[in-house]
């Protein structure tokens, strides 16, 4: 009984951990930035723990995120229709995925990637990605595959 206890308690402790932050944008003199909390539902930036959305924001000011210099890592990332990310030179984002049934990347929208997009975990639809940055996908028990993109279409 105390083992099934402890199990069931480590589950929903490790459940808890994971928390769902979608983005908004349009903070003044930061409408884009990735890395700006008040950009974010709950006023922090995403990490390796959050679920993110980005919506279509195209009604309220069409400021999606922008990841200029830095490293961003999330647990899971999903873009609605109608929805964009962007990834400049220099800049990565690490999509974990984690024992996310179906996959770590739910891509509806589009990404613009001049930088790095690793996703761990498979994606569970097609990426619309442009620009020619890197792509790595990968199992988490797998050694990455590469790709660059020199047009809308990942080889």
């Amino acid at each position: 009984m105390k083992t099934r206890l402890v199990c069931l308690f480590a589950l929903f402790s490790t459940v808890s951990l994971i928390a769902q932050v979608e983005w908004k944008g349009g903070f003044p003199g930061q409408e884009n930035n990735w890395f700006c909390a008040k950009n974010w539902s709950d006023n922090r930036i995403p990490d390796d723990f959050d679920n993110v959305i980005i919506p279509d924001v195209s009604t309220s000011g069409n400021h999606y995120p922008v990841i200029e210099t830095q490293t961003a890592r999330v647990q899971s990332l999903e873009l609605h229709s109608g929805a964009k990310i962007r990834i400049e030179s220099g800049a990565q984002l690490t999509v974990l995925g984690y024992g996310i049934p179906g996959g770590a990347l739910l891509n509806l929208g589009a990404v613009e990637n001049y930088g790095t997009l690793e996703v761990i975990e498979p994606v569970l639809h097609a990426v619309d990605y442009s620009g020619k940055g890197i792509l790595i996908q990968r199992r988490s028990n797998l050694s990455p595959d590469h790709c660059k993109c020199e047009t809308t279409v990942c080889l």
